[in-house]
């Protein structure tokens, strides 16, 4: 996954979300009814909600780590500096005060040890809301859309996905119909591809 780049990771996640759409919502969005949604419907929108939470999260995972592995590759390969270069290495503590042989040797260690905790948070990452992905992106120099349209919508998406895929009884369940969590999943949609377009522009 991490050789491919925003866009093609952007793809991937928009047929995902469409296979499974076809799968769970299309036999419920037939005309508008004022009907409360059937016990069937229900566990389709609860099924396609905890599978569309789980690609976007993978594919936020898989952007971080594409960012991450062309920064550091831009450096070793090419002795080439980006805006994600800098804000890694300047997010992370410095490795120490250990003598290298050359400027190049000493950012190299610098960046792998980076790397490695990097990587270490992103495959350690649980999550899809506004704070999990500000902590992968921000250190990588990729700034996180913050609309609020959308992130209300990435919330919701969250917040229905965790009641289902918990069973968390102290709560009530966030019930939507079919076309309601269609709506919210096209305005994260929307909002990954926010975070895509600017990953592309951070050239890391």
């Amino acid at each position: 996954m991490t050789g491919n780049g925003p866009n093609v990771e952007f793809r991937a996640l928009e047929r995902s979300v469409k296979e499974i759409e076809k799968r769970f919502l299309a036999p419920h969005l037939g005309p508008p009814t004022l009907a409360v949604p059937g016990r069937r419907e229900i566990l389709d929108v609860a099924a396609y909600v905890v599978l569309v939470h789980g690609a976007l999260e993978n594919f936020a995972e898989g952007l971080a780590l594409w960012v991450l592995t062309k920064s550091v590759g831009n450096w070793t390969s090419r002795k080439k500096t980006t805006r994600s270069t800098a804000s890694l290495l300047l997010y992370q503590k410095s490795p120490g005060a250990a003598v290298t042989l050359s400027v190049f040797d000493n950012i190299r260690i610098a960046l792998d040890a980076a790397k490695t905790r990097m990587s270490k948070a992103i495959h350690d990452n649980n999550g899809i809301a506004l704070d999990n992905l500000r902590a992968l992106f921000i250190p990588l120099g990729v700034n996180v859309p913050a609309d609020t349209v959308l992130v209300a919508s990435l919330d919701l998406l969250i917040e229905m996905r965790h009641h289902w895929a918990h069973q968390d009884r102290r709560r009530a369940k966030v019930v939507r119909s079919a076309r309601d969590v269609q709506t919210t999943v096209s305005d994260c949609l929307a909002l990954a591809k926010k975070l895509s377009d600017e990953v592309a522009s951070a050239r890391p």
